[in-house]
């Protein structure tokens, strides 16, 4: 009996990833963050590996001449100078075979710690007293009169009862209570305090750093061996490398889409936001534009959550140029921003409509919470292009027997309507003579 070879081999790297499945099953999570970033990153350290490449090919000839150089020493001192030498042009080039992953590691750490330094120096300091005045604001409900309360508390109800709106305020609530918890036992300046609460603090902490090392980590890993994680793919589903290349592709597309119209310009409307906040005279402008940039990815209100209860409190705590300012300031720069800028990221990561981006969004983040905001754009890149590719196969192994049978049809046809032309132009020559 023959067994194909196909198979154990496929069982092999089955269970191969069945092992990698059962060690990363706990932090899924952090796993899809570290795909998506090795993704997006993975052509920048292609890159870094050709420049290396080309050093290197620049520095053999200069290392073989330096070798094969004449040594000027004496006789018995002539291997330890040539030992020398070997060992220089070794560390030479190790140090160019190094040099990619290292600048890699860098620029990953840079992009990374540049956001927790900027949060540290800017926002940091007005946490408590932004945490302050949030809660004296909604204490004082906006400075709104009581009917004007009653109104709009029934119709947030109202807004609230929505399953999706109810999972983001629920989950922004924790993450707000959170920090406030995190920061007002921070800033505590008793020691008993600080012994209390020191090893939940701890705990944390450790449980922070080794999500960062394995997101590091794994990142790492993907951009590394991404082209045998391809191949192993590619053996596994047993699809052609040029189709899987494809989907890669496509979800690096939807990625640099994604990063670009969400992440990005949510930062530049936090940046703006932050900016009208400090003209109009808020004390806490830097926190408030983080704020603001937590939750400018959510679609249609956006940075509005934010800055609109803002505007409404300076108009009536009597500041009416401040509160119209903002105004203006909110409604057009900042949604300017939002209205030009992301559907044109979005879509050019992405091949479908903006309604169907935003559907898709809403989607992601009632299924999946934060993460969603991420995945539900990729898995409408994937389902497109296996949708594409679902396609270009049927093409590929029906169209052409079809055209065959309808050539064949043709081909009878008109081999059946021979003899009629014939016997039809030789009555029509006969009368003709």
């Amino acid at each position: 009996m023959h067994t194909s070879p196909i198979l154990p081999t496929r069982i092999l790297y089955v269970l191969s990833a069945l092992a990698w499945w059962l060690i990363l099953w706990p932090n899924p999570v952090t796993v899809f963050m570290a795909g998506c970033t090795a993704c997006l990153t993975l052509p920048i350290f292609r890159r870094l590996r050709g420049v290396a490449r080309r050093l290197r090919r620049k520095a053999m000839p200069v290392a073989k001449r330096r070798l094969q150089r004449e040594i000027h020493a004496p006789r018995l001192l002539r291997p330890l100078v040539s030992r020398w030498r070997r060992n220089i042009a070794g560390m030479h080039f190790s140090c160019i075979n190094a040099m990619p992953l290292t600048v890699f590691l860098f620029f990953l750490l840079g992009c990374l710690v540049a956001p927790v330094a900027l949060f540290l120096a800017l926002v940091a300091p007005q946490v408590g007293a932004g945490f302050a005045k949030l809660h004296a604001i909604w204490a004082n409900n906006f400075e709104l009169p009581p009917e004007w309360t009653e109104f709009l508390n029934k119709r947030f109800a109202e807004f609230q009862s929505m399953p999706i709106v109810d999972k983001i305020v629920s989950e922004g609530r924790m993450m707000l209570n959170k920090l406030a918890d995190y920061f007002s036992n921070f800033s505590t300046e008793t020691v008993t305090s600080i012994i209390n609460n020191g090893f939940n603090v701890l705990g944390g902490t450790m449980s922070v750093l080794w999500t960062f090392f394995l997101y590091l980590v794994l990142t790492v890993i993907f951009v590394i061996y991404a082209s045998r994680i391809r191949i192993v793919a590619a053996r596994i589903f047993h699809i052609r490398a040029s189709m899987l290349r494809r989907f890669v592709h496509a979800i690096h597309s939807a990625l640099k889409g994604i990063f670009m119209g969400v992440i990005f310009v949510a930062a530049i409307q936090g940046f703006l936001c932050g900016i009208g906040f400090a003209i109009v005279g808020f004390g806490q402008f830097a926190f408030w534009g983080l704020l603001a940039t937590l939750v400018a990815p959510i679609p249609v209100v956006g940075t509005a959550l934010v800055w609109l209860p803002l505007t409404i409190q300076l108009w009536f705590s009597g500041q009416t140029v401040e509160a119209v300012f903002l105004a203006i300031w909110g409604a057009g720069f900042v949604s300017m921003i939002d209205s030009v800028l992301r559907p044109l990221f979005l879509k050019q990561g992405i091949k479908a409509s903006y309604i169907v981006l935003i559907l898709v969004i809403l989607c992601g983040i009632s299924t999946f919470g934060t993460v969603g905001l991420i995945l539900g754009p990729v898995l409408l890149a994937f389902a497109l292009q296996a949708v594409e590719e679902g396609g270009r196969g049927y093409r590929q192994r029906f169209l052409p027997q079809d055209m065959e049978a309808d050539g064949g049809l043709v081909a009878e046809g008109a081999s059946c309507d021979m003899p009629a032309q014939g016997a039809r132009r030789g009555a029509a020559g006969g009368e003709a003579k």
